[in-house]
């Protein structure tokens, strides 16, 4: 059903700007009808006559259009266009278009227009210099013959894929005849498997196969792509062999674990490295004894790879054999060896991982590996140890002690990782208090026998070099960010301003009783943004917070106001405010944000007043976020004030003053000030000043849009008009125009 009733009056005068001169104006009418998605008789034959229109544009808009309407009733005129069209461009939106459509009546035309290359003579040339898309029109023919899935289509794409002069059309090809319910189709890959020239088309027949091998595996016996694809197992190429294993990974049938595990003794060590990943990601039975084996004869390249899969493995059996490995000289293999035992995270070696922190010989990323892998490990020991004994109270004990200790080395890498793994293991009271004590810089007592603390000025971890063939593999500290952002994570934010970063301070000498100095920048700034993650320790932590404003470099600053605005404490307020006065535009930015956390669910007067004068800052950034701000907060402020930032000279401002209105705040002067952001910025706005309007329900808008598109006079503008009212009357995203 129409929800609505300015619709069918809107369709009727964009139809009735199908009919003008103006070539801009009826692409943008094609456009406008589209996203109306108006389905009537009357519509869908005023569009398709515009297949025939003379602007290319207008022909090109229209495929587009018909594409995506599910109309059937265009076939034959789209198909006229593939044929017949002389611009490339239109064609190739014909042949997507009939693929969308999917009808069967377009087969014979495809086909036509694959083997005769795409009617190249339809292409423009001038003397000697061609100008065509007959070469992207045949693949988009190819690709929808793939996508209606016709039968009739397979003889023609086999004759097409069996001559050497289209081997640029052989990977879609493949796909193409994987998606042909034909068993010529299915045939003819089995052929280039089994007997192609190249192992590069042998390799692809093996990619198109596996659509195949799923549904071809039965309970009573594998069919006849499984087999194939096993005996691909033994092609003399080895990048077939691994394409064969892949395809065959997600079979589910008993057949195909034993011949993939023979390939654990290929000569090729990327198809064993390849077979090993398939049996772990399968949890084949016996691959991990398999993977123990081999690691005695293996190579180092070899070596590492199966560390790292027994890492993925999670079976606790591996975790003897791997701490063996630990006294390995190879840097490389050690540090993959020290991220299997963190991801498997069971106990056992948390004395031989605390020895590898607090060794300054050792590569600083592996020492920083090691770090977090003693904080998942004793993390996982204290979840089961309730009623535990004393040994491993103690372990436990060791671990935290190694981890406190490494907080304050002097490489940025290791001192990150073990304060996240540390605070991470302790209760929210000890590690708001040690979070604390970093922040306030406090003296902390060490051991003097902990070389962690006493390596030289001279060494070997701040070099980025390995001292085996290669480097690290990977930066840990950016592996246990993960997927998050700067946004989502203080330690991402932390690393992606590492171009600013404090420069770490001269490592001390350390004696007995002596105290280690304040922690790095860094660490001091992780300190604040974890204190961030304990709101209910605000009444200890805000003061800690507050007193690290003073005197504090940009990146501390920011990430304190960031912690204060994630406890939203009332007590920050006046502190938060007068970093608004700050000369740095970041540190502003994260006041902002700090008070929109502060001010949540409160109607405070001081915070309003501060946004506001806020929407007056020369930075268009700042008045951007405290429009943000302002519209988060909502109430009386925001009706009174987002308004005028409607007119404000930066288009980003516009667009968020626009994104916090609400129906509420509507009336004339709003809707004139809309109406006149559609034209601003060279009609950049045009879209979002509809959308606008449409989420505040302002028909009048309409009938204005509606006079301006009758006058001739304002035809330069008209495009503009029709644009905003298809936006204004789209239909809404799963809904039927009715």
């Amino acid at each position: 059903m129409n929800e609505d009733p300015a619709r069918d009056v809107v369709a009727a005068a964009l139809r009735g700007v199908l009919e003008r001169d103006n070539s801009l104006s009826r692409c943008c009418a094609v456009r406008a009808l589209g996203r109306l998605q108006v389905d009537d008789r009357e519509t869908l034959e005023c569009l398709i006559a515009l297949l025939h229109d003379p602007d290319p544009d207008v022909r090109l808009d229209v495929a587009v259009m018909l594409g995506g309407s599910g109309q059937n009733k265009a076939v034959p005129d789209l198909v006229e266009s593939l044929l017949n069209d002389p611009e490339g461009e239109v064609r190739i939106e014909a042949a997507r278009a009939l693929a969308k459509l999917g009808a069967p009546q377009a087969v014979e035309p495809l086909i036509r227009c694959l083997r005769e290359d795409g009617l190249p003579q339809l292409d423009l040339s001038i003397d000697d210099m061609e100008f065509g898309d007959s070469l992207e029109v045949q693949s988009q023919a190819l690709n929808a013959l793939g996508d209606i899935g016709d039968p009739r289509a397979t003889t023609p794409v086999v004759e097409i894929l069996s001559d050497p002069d289209y081997e640029d059309l052989q990977e879609t090809g493949f796909e193409v005849l994987s998606k042909l319910d034909d068993s010529r189709a299915r045939a003819f890959l089995l052929e280039q498997l089994a007997g192609g020239s190249k192992p590069l088309a042998r390799r692809r027949a093996a990619h198109a196969l596996g659509a195949l091998a799923h549904s071809d595996s039965k309970s009573e016996g594998p069919g006849a792509v499984v087999l194939a694809l096993i005996n691909a197992l033994l092609d003399v190429d080895p990048t077939v062999r691994i394409s064969a294993g892949q395809a065959l990974a997600e079979v589910k049938h008993p057949v195909v674990t034993v011949p993939l595990t023979l390939l654990l003794t290929d000569l090729d060590s990327q198809v064993k490295v390849a077979a090993a990943d398939i049996l772990v990601r399968t949890h084949a039975p016996g691959v991990v004894e398999r993977l123990l084996e081999m690691l005695s004869d293996a190579g180092l390249e070899l070596k590492v790879e199966i560390t790292r899969l027994l890492g993925d493995s999670g079976d606790p059996k591996t975790v003897p054999v791997l701490r063996n490995l630990l006294t390995t000289e190879d840097e490389r293999l050690r540090y993959q060896v020290v991220t299997a035992l963190g991801a498997l995270g069971r106990p056992g070696v948390e004395r031989d991982l605390a020895t590898i922190l607090q060794d300054p010989k050792i590569h600083a990323n592996t020492r920083a590996r090691a770090a977090a892998a003693l904080g998942r490990i004793a993390g996982v020991t204290q979840l089961e140890a309730d009623g535990c004994d004393a040994d491993t109270v103690l372990e436990h004990e060791k671990v935290l002690e190694a981890l406190e200790c490494a907080v304050f080395d002097r490489n940025q890498a290791v001192a990150l990782a073990a304060l996240t793994g540390l605070v991470e293991l302790m209760t929210p009271e000890k590690a708001v208090q040690l979070l604390s004590d970093l922040l306030r810089r406090v003296k902390v007592d060490v051991q003097p026998e902990n070389p962690a603390l006493t390596e030289p000025e001279d060494d070997a971890t701040d070099s980025v070099e390995s001292k085996s063939e290669g480097t690290v593999a990977a930066d840990p500290l950016r592996e246990l960010v993960g997927g998050h952002t700067a946004q989502s994570s203080t330690l991402a934010a932390i690393l992606s301003a590492s171009d600013d970063a404090d420069p770490p301070s001269p490592h001390p000498e350390v004696g007995a009783g002596k105290p280690v100095p304040a922690p790095v920048g860094s660490v001091q700034v992780l300190a604040a943004g974890l204190l961030g993650e304990y709101p209910d320790a605000g009444s200890i932590s805000v003061p800690v917070l507050v007193e690290a404003l003073k005197g504090a470099s940009e990146r501390l600053t920011r990430e304190v106001l960031l912690a204060l605005g994630r406890i939203g404490d009332i007590a920050a307020i006046e502190p938060v405010l007068r970093c608004l006065e700050s000369d740095e535009e970041q540190v502003r930015l994260a006041a902002i944000d700090a008070l929109v956390g502060i001010g949540k669910g409160l109607e405070s007067p001081v915070l309003n007043a501060a946004l506001v004068r806020l929407l007056d800052d020369p930075g268009a950034t700042v008045r951007d976020w405290a429009v943000r701000a302002l519209a988060d907060a909502g109430g009386e402020m925001a009706g009174l004030h987002l308004p005028r930032m409607l007119a404000d000279e930066d288009r980003s401002v516009c667009r968020r003053a626009m994104a916090g209105l609400t129906p509420a705040m509507g009336g004339p002067q709003l809707s004139r000030q809309l109406q006149a952001n559609l034209f601003r910025f060279s009609a950049g706005l045009r879209h979002e000043a509809a959308a606008t309007l449409r989420r505040l329900n302002d028909s009048d808008s309409t009938t204005w849009l509606l006079d301006l598109l009758r006058e001739d006079e304002q035809e330069a503008f008209h495009w503009i008009c029709i644009d905003a009212l298809g936006e204004i009357h789209a239909t809404p995203v799963g809904a039927a125009a009715g």
